[in-house]
């Protein structure tokens, strides 16, 4: 018994899965718009909507039969020339089922050629039955409604039938489902309960669904969509659509305080219209229809209210209140980091006031230094009344005129003595001594003070040099940055088309038409779905191709959620080979470089001589190149990286430290390359056709002077092109030449490889060779190659 009743139920409980299995595929749902639709009518007569959703529904469902059956029993059900619409049905079935079976249809072509057939069924049964021109007017009239009517079920039919997996709709979906239950309304032509039109119940109620989920615009063009459908199958007023319209537009506008609010929003605005045209109290809807709308909307199950909003609204709520959000956030770190520039500028003066300060006092120390002397030597004198009592000023003046003759020549002693000390002073040597090693105190303090003074300097140039990148940033986040919103919403309806469940979209786009898309969504652990499905697609909607810009996956990392970040793809390459030598083939070289890729599409090749050779110079080299580096992948400016690495080799020590900076930054997307030089030798470009330009450059190397002179110059490289950069040792490798240059490029237009390396390769031998196969300095030759992909 036991066994008996487990299998009764688990019989019960399959037949209740298969029922909702029928119900989640909304088969129901188009079942019913398919009986509708086939009753639906207008101009006393023509009923192309039926028509179009079978022609619809036979490329787009495997139950397209049994819904075309319930078509035809919906046409059956109504008084009109319903064997007209059977043939045109049976010509559309055999069309589709058989003769273009195998042809890909696009949706116009499919909506043509439906109304082609609803035009030749119907110009064939009234030759075979009568003949009137008004008759085959509105035949042609008919089929172009079968071909717009088409159109609009491309878009309403997927989004009905996959509204249990669809988290958004697009307006255009939206609107379209809007306009088929308008139309579906129609069907409901002469159906009365209790003397009630079901029809106009229906439009009140669609029409406050719609202004309550969708607000104030869904509403009215809903309205006017169900006012002009209902205008155009009776002969009532077109008043009618502007109280539709007008009553749909006050229940959105009221839908924020509550189901109430906007119904009564609707009442309220038909009110008003049917006084304003009829001047009385009489109602061009019946007042106790709207009751019978009003009572439904109000006891709708939750369930079915859910479901219906889900089918109205989309996410586009959601994104407009994180708009919202974000553009507050934006003003708070504006004006955030305005503050943070603000205060890092005063913070630069204060440092600049205090070094002005210190050389002023240092300036004065002269008597100081002149006190030191005379209180060592003089003190204890005999002669001291006489030379500082009686000849004041006479034995101070010498004893500066000493000191300026010690700091014109080095050395004071007793050939370059004043005469006036050297007839008065009883302990000349003394007091030779005591003025040589007082001024070598004196100046080596002096150099201290100066080194103070000078990175003070430094820190003050620094810290203005923060304010001005922190101020560059909030500058851009305010103006240059934009979110477009068109973009992000064509991407969540895409995406949810596809079934891809994202969490957030954000698409930025800067003043020169460029994209950066975040996608954030839950991690797909390794099954490839951002590049075999979101970044074709993202392709496709935004018309552009696009990389993502974080290498890897997340699930590294051990997150749950993905963020891709898409850049618009390079139109450009670049690769870099290298060539070098150690002087007399030691292992460390003086030389560094590096080459990678920046933000923005941008290609960096840069090269770093130290000063010297050896350890020495590369730990300088070293240093300009790492710090290079991370400051323009951190998207500083290259005016600021490089007056903060010469700001870093002025402050090491104080000993000498410079090296030069030699930099290529290359725009991938325009193939224009910017050269930035501080102290490097010439660069060459190699072009296509085979000629060489020379890129030269007259500036000092960092870490010399505190103000840099950067020597920049932008150039437009071709598809195939070459850039060569090079050191010293490369460049001053052949002495018979009084430009340095001209070997180079002799050797350069000799060369018809098109392999970098094998032209890095080449330049180093050549040099080698010239010195005579010995390597007297660090020699480095970087090569680059650009070309269109």
């Amino acid at each position: 018994m036991q066994k008996l009743n487990t299998g009764t139920i688990s019989k019960v409980y399959e037949k209740y899965g298969q029922a909702l299995e029928i119900w989640n595929n909304n088969f129901i749902l188009l079942g019913l718009l398919a009986f509708l639709l086939g009753r639906a009518s207008i101009l006393e007569g023509l009923m192309p909507f039926g028509i179009a959703f079978f022609a619809i529904m036979m490329t787009k469902d495997k139950k397209s039969l049994i819904l075309g059956a319930i078509v035809l029993i919906g046409l059956m059900t109504v008084r009109g020339e319903r064997y007209r619409y059977i043939i045109t049905m049976i010509l559309i079935l055999i069309t589709f089922r058989y003769l273009v079976k195998n042809l890909n249809f696009n949706i116009f072509k499919l909506a043509f050629l439906s109304g082609l057939i609803n035009m030749i069924s119907g110009t064939i049964y009234i030759f075979l039955t009568r003949f009137y021109l008004y008759d085959l007017f509105m035949i042609g009239f008919e089929s172009i409604v079968v071909f717009v009517f088409s159109y609009i079920l491309s878009y309403a039919i997927p989004a009905l039938k996959n509204n249990s997996n669809r988290r958004i709709l697009s307006n255009e979906e939206v609107i379209c489902i809007a306009i088929v239950s308008s139309v579906a309304i129609l069907g409901l032509s002469n159906a009365q309960i209790l003397g009630f039109s079901l029809k106009n119940i229906s439009g009140i109620l669609l029409t406050l669904f719609f202004a309550y989920n969708g607000g104030a615009s869904i509403g009215a063009s809903v309205g006017v969509t169900i006012g002009v459908i209902t205008s155009m199958t009776t002969t009532e007023t077109p008043i009618i659509i502007g109280i539709y319209a007008f009553s749909g537009l006050l229940a959105g506008i009221f839908k924020d305080m509550g189901k109430m609010a906007s119904a009564l929003g609707l009442v309220l605005g038909n009110s008003i219209l049917t006084f304003y045209v009829n001047g009385s109290t009489e109602t061009l809807i019946q007042f106790e229809e709207i009751l019978i709308a009003f009572g439904i909307f109000m006891i709708t199950p939750k369930p079915l209210s859910n479901y219906i909003a889900k089918i109205i609204n989309s996410k586009i709520k959601t994104i407009e209140i994180d708009r919202i959000y974000s553009e507050k956030i934006k003003r708070i770190m504006t004006r955030q980091l305005k503050e943070y520039s603000d205060a890092f500028h005063e913070l630069g003066d204060t440092y600049s006031k205090i070094a002005e300060k210190e050389q002023i006092i240092e300036s004065k120390d002269v008597t100081g230094l002149i006190n030191d002397i005379a209180n060592s030597i003089c003190s204890n004198c005999s002669m001291k009344r006489s030379c500082w009592d009686n000849s004041f000023y006479s034995t101070y003046n010498s004893i500066i005129d000493a000191i300026t003759i010690l700091e014109a020549r080095g050395k004071l002693d007793e050939k370059n003595m004043p005469i006036y000390l050297k007839k008065k002073c009883l302990k000349e040597d003394k007091l030779i001594d005591k003025i040589n090693g007082v001024y070598e105190i004196h100046k080596i303090g002096y150099e201290w003070s100066k080194k103070l003074f000078e990175m003070r300097q430094l820190v003050s140039e620094q810290f203005n040099g923060v304010a001005s990148i922190i101020d560059d940033l909030s500058t851009e986040i305010e103006t240059k940055i934009e979110f477009n919103k068109d973009v992000e919403d064509a991407l969540y309806v895409a995406f949810d088309k596809e079934k891809i469940f994202i969490d957030n979209i954000t698409v930025l786009e800067n003043e020169r038409g460029k994209f950066q898309i975040d996608i954030e969504k839950k991690n797909c652990y390794n099954r490839k779905v951002c590049k075999n499905k979101i970044i074709p697609l993202v392709s496709k909607i935004i018309g552009k191709e696009v990389i993502n810009k974080n290498s890897g996956c997340s699930l590294d990392n051990g997150k749950k959620n993905c963020v891709l970040q898409l850049v618009e793809a390079q139109r450009y390459k670049a690769n870099t080979n290298i060539a070098r030598i150690s002087k007399n083939n030691e292992i460390i070289s003086g030389d560094s470089y590096s080459f990678l890729t920046l933000k923005d599409n941008k290609y960096m090749v840069a090269l770093s001589d130290g000063m010297g050779t050896g350890e020495k110079a590369a730990r300088e080299s070293m240093a300009t190149i790492t710090l290079l580096e991370q400051l323009m992948e951190a998207g500083f400016s290259k005016d600021i990286v490089i007056k903060t690495i010469n700001s870093v080799l002025m402050s090491k020590s104080l000993d000498e430290a410079f090296s030069t900076i030699d930099l290529a930054i290359i725009d991938l997307c325009t193939a224009k390359v910017e050269f930035i030089k501080s102290g490097a030798v010439v660069s060459f470009i190699k072009k296509v056709n085979g000629e060489v330009e020379v890129i030269e450059s007259s500036s000092l190397p960092a870490g010399i002077l505190n103000d840099i002179f950067l020597d920049s110059k932008v150039k437009k490289l071709n598809d195939g092109d070459f850039i060569i950069t090079m050191s010293d040792g490369i460049l001053d490798a052949d002495k018979n030449f009084i430009d340095k240059t001209d070997w180079i490029v002799e050797i350069l237009e000799s060369i018809d490889s098109r392999n970098p390396q094998r032209i890095a390769d080449e330049i180093l031998n050549k040099a080698i060779e010239k010195r005579g196969n010995k390597i007297e300095d660090d020699m480095t030759v970087l090569v680059t190659k650009i070309w269109k992909k």
